[in-house]
């Protein structure tokens, strides 16, 4: 009963973070490693979570946090990734971005890439850029405006990509299943999100860990439709070497341990 008790406990952790490396766990709940992983295994038993190597994830979609909290969540992640992601543009490439607060975070890259041009349905990929100083083309698609960071959406919004032809494609979706499906937990979001990989010539796709195993509720298309990932290093190899039999192009990874405190701003948007 007591053992059940305690897996009881992993569970309810490991539903609030959705994906949570057993590391972390194990020093959360106060415990040795070891002891941790006889509960995820006895855990990962339940139909709602699967065991990877040194992670646990819950499989049940859920709903996604504030935008201002995820502007904070897994920060330094996905720094790192958008500034990974930022290397691949060259000197005046059109870049389509989506909202979110890993786009938000990337444009603090982007806005460094010499004479950029971003189509975004995002202000506040829109005003980061822009806020820059620098020679950036920024154009604002138009639509519904959807509440907490999901930027413009619906008909015009789809109307207004499908007619762009753009060399970049970025997009980041909620959560990256065990099959290599791209998901978003809001169905206009997934619409969004396939009309830019049909209109760009190449579409580079981040996620950082937290987001690895984790579905959602509405598919948008499959890592094999996308040129490029780009994740931080919290993921365990075996799962980008199960993407990539999936049909995936390239991983690349950001080393989160490489970024300096001191060069990273926290947004306030």
């Amino acid at each position: 009963m007591m053992n059940d008790l305690r897996v009881d406990v992993l569970a309810n952790l490991v539903k609030h973070h959705r994906r949570i490396s057993l590391t972390a766990a194990a020093d959360i709940l106060g415990m040795g490693f070891d002891e941790l992983t006889v509960l995820a295994q006895a855990l990962s038993v339940r139909e709602d979570y699967e065991l990877f190597e040194n992670s646990i994830c819950y499989l049940l979609p859920q709903s996604q946090d504030s935008y201002r909290v995820r502007l904070r969540t897994h920060y330094i992640e996905k720094y790192a990734i958008g500034r990974l992601a930022a290397s691949f543009f060259k000197k005046g490439d059109h870049a389509i971005v989506e909202s979110g607060s890993t786009m938000t975070i990337l444009a603090q890259h982007l806005a460094q890439v010499e004479q950029i041009k971003v189509s975004t349905n995002s202000y506040a990929v829109a005003s980061m850029i822009i806020g820059a100083e620098t020679a950036a083309d920024v154009h604002v698609v138009g639509g519904n405006l959807y509440a907490d960071g999901q930027g413009s959406l619906g008909p015009i919004a789809l109307a207004a990509v499908e007619g762009l032809e753009a060399d970049w494609g970025v997009i980041s979706p909620v959560g990256l299943s065990v099959d290599g499906e791209l998901m978003y937990y809001v169905e206009e979001e997934a619409k969004f999100a396939q009309a830019i990989m049909a209109s760009c010539k190449r579409t580079m796709f981040l996620c950082d860990s937290s987001k690895f195993g984790v579905p959602s509720r509405y598919f948008a298309g499959t890592c094999a439709q996308a040129d490029m990932l780009i994740v931080d290093s919290g993921v365990e190899q075996s799962i980008l070497a199960n993407l990539i039999t999936k049909g995936l192009k390239e991983v690349h990874v950001a080393d989160v341990d490489a970024e300096a405190s001191s060069e990273i701003v926290l947004l306030d948007l």
